[in-house]
């Protein structure tokens, strides 16, 4: 309309991105995420892009090096160049309010806004990560506190299967026992010298009671720690997470208070964005009447590599069980 300004949008039409309110809004978000912070990213940028973002996957050396005769020539040998698919969603919420509200308030009508579309953003995303890295096909199930089983499951499972029901909330045996299945398996560490497990409240509950088990706070520079570390046992950086992972699973003498987690290396799951997450104003309508806020992104998730990819192993053990 000619002549008609609306409030924040400097080309005067469409939508608006409120850049400061994004960037303000992500920078919340951060302490609020377990599983995206552990996420390699790949980024397909902007409109026309598709809503598959590609990314390649290298594989190791086809054959090993090893000793060498002087007189023979070096041996020249290859790795594959394989390729992985994200399909990217949209993901949103919105949150309206009147332009009276707006101008009547003694408060910021944002202030509150922003909290609660943040925390949404925030438990949305954050649980879709999550499910990604649960869709491994390796599986452990905690059977007793001295024992437990492997099982190998279909592509995006997120529960074991073969019948096998955990009974036992995972020990520091069970922690054990999954951590040296991804060393036997020759996963790399995610940061050189740990692997990392999130995992609910009760299935860290056993290991908190170990003398082993080291206190994120006495261990760890406050700088380097992950949102939400816990603890450090066996070569391993454990994460406490409460949006996703349950508290419910298996049975233990009708109680059915075992807890669920994920034990990973690195490259276990990848982020495709198109759109990053912003915040986005309605354009007021009714004459400015009617307003609003929003979050809004377009990503997606993937499990990096499969068990099948030639020349890896899961890089992701899931601690589960049928129920």
């Amino acid at each position: 309309m000619a002549g008609l300004q609306y409030w924040g949008d400097d080309s005067s039409g469409g939508y608006l991105t409120n850049n400061r309110l994004s960037k303000q809004l992500r920078h919340a978000l951060v302490p609020m995420m377990k599983f995206r912070q552990f996420v390699d990213i790949k980024e397909g940028w902007g409109k026309g892009v598709g809503d598959q973002v590609i990314y390649d996957k290298i594989s190791k050396i086809d054959t090993a090096g090893g000793a060498l005769v002087e007189t023979n020539v070096m041996p020249e040998n290859k790795f594959t160049i394989g390729r992985g698919t994200i399909t990217v969603t949209e993901y949103g919420n919105s949150i309206p309010y009147t332009g009276k509200l707006d101008a009547l308030s003694e408060f910021n009508v944002q202030n509150p806004t922003m909290k609660v579309l943040r925390n949404d953003m925030a438990e949305v995303l954050d649980k879709r990560c999550g499910l990604e890295f649960k869709r491994t096909q390796r599986k452990y199930a905690c059977t007793t506190t001295a024992a437990g089983s492997f099982t190998s499951s279909a592509d995006a499972t997120t529960s074991t299967v073969g019948g096998v029901l955990a009974k036992v909330s995972p020990s520091d045996f069970n922690y054990k026992e999954v951590i040296d299945q991804l060393k036997k398996t020759n996963i790399p560490k995610y940061d050189g010298e740990n692997y990392v497990c999130i995992a609910s409240v009760n299935a860290l509950r056993s290991l908190k009671n170990s003398t082993e088990w080291l206190a994120a706070a006495k261990y760890g520079d406050p700088e380097r720690l992950f949102n939400g570390e816990a603890g450090r046992y066996y070569g391993c950086r454990f994460i406490e997470e409460t949006n996703l992972l349950v508290n419910t699973l298996g049975s233990s003498s009708g109680t059915n208070a075992l807890g669920e987690a994920v034990v990973f290396g690195a490259e276990a799951v990848i982020e495709g964005i198109a759109v990053p997450e912003e915040i986005r104003a309605k354009v007021p309508t009714d004459y400015g009447r009617s307003k609003g806020l929003a979050w809004y992104a377009i990503l997606g998730y993937k499990k990096m590599w499969k068990a099948t990819d030639s020349g890896q192993n899961s890089h992701i053990i899931h601690i589960s069980s049928t129920h």
